[in-house]
């Protein structure tokens, strides 16, 4: 029977990662960590990374051996989508023959881990697979400003080397029962700063007047908020208010 391998890329938000491995260590089969050799991000910043804090954390939660880190060249192509593109590629290469390649990013926490690994098995699906975003968008303690549509993303494939675009591939995709909590945008004003400065679209937007209006949300007039997808307006059509659970949180 297929297992399942998950890959998880560590960068400047690595301590975001903690929780998403946790959410879904139970599930997986192996677990692969993918860092950049000299610590660059996709658009060429340098950024830290705390391996000690990394190892540490591998040595309380990896009691089954299924944990590795796997470092290359991550940041030499020209554009931050392709150094992205071709670190998932890579990382993909070294999952065990046979297994789906789940690839979770450091900011995402699985809802429903068990339901979606009972769910992948048994109704092994051609194809990709996809899961429903929620996305944080601001947050303000345990409650949380989230896109009020839910937005479909892939995550699974039995695909090596074939991503196109981050996680797609040119597969015909299934939706899943999964649920992300994406923790997105829900972070301190520094860490939105370090954001925009160092994702894969980081070069096609305006970053100074998205953290600007991203800055100004408040619990008393997100309701204003329409159609403000920095790349694409309508698909984000507005925000709406939830409870984050403790678990749920992004801890250090």
């Amino acid at each position: 029977m297929a297992g399942l391998s998950f890959i998880t890329l560590l960068a400047f938000d690595y301590r975001y990662a903690f929780n998403a491995i946790r959410s879904y260590y139970d599930i997986a089969d192996e677990i692969i960590l993918g860092l950049d050799a000299d610590r660059i991000s996709w658009t060429g910043h340098p950024f830290y990374i705390d391996l000690v804090q990394i190892q540490a954390f591998m040595q309380q939660l990896d009691r089954s051996g299924k944990m590795r880190i796997i470092e290359g060249d991550f940041h030499s192509l020209e554009k931050p989508m392709a150094n992205e593109t071709n670190e998932r590629n890579e990382l993909s290469r070294h999952c065990a023959p046979g297994n789906w390649v789940v690839q979770i990013d450091s900011d995402e926490v699985l809802r429903n881990a068990a339901e979606f690994k009972h769910w992948l098995l048994a109704t092994n699906p051609p194809g990709a697979v996809s899961a429903a975003w929620i996305s944080v968008f601001k947050q303000f303690g345990d409650q949380a400003l989230v896109i009020s549509t839910s937005e479909i993303t892939p995550v699974a494939t039995r695909l090596r080397g074939q991503y196109v675009n981050a996680r797609w591939t040119k597969e015909p995709s299934t939706t899943s029962p999964l649920q992300l909590l994406h923790h997105s945008w829900g972070r301190t004003p520094d860490e939105i700063k370090q954001k925009l400065q160092n994702w894969g679209h980081a070069r096609d937007l305006d970053i100074d007047a998205f953290y600007k209006m991203w800055d100004s949300i408040t619990l008393k007039n997100y309701q204003q908020v329409r159609n403000f997808h920095p790349l694409d307006g309508p698909r984000w059509p507005g925000l709406a208010q939830m409870i984050i659970a403790q678990r749920e949180t992004p801890k250090p």
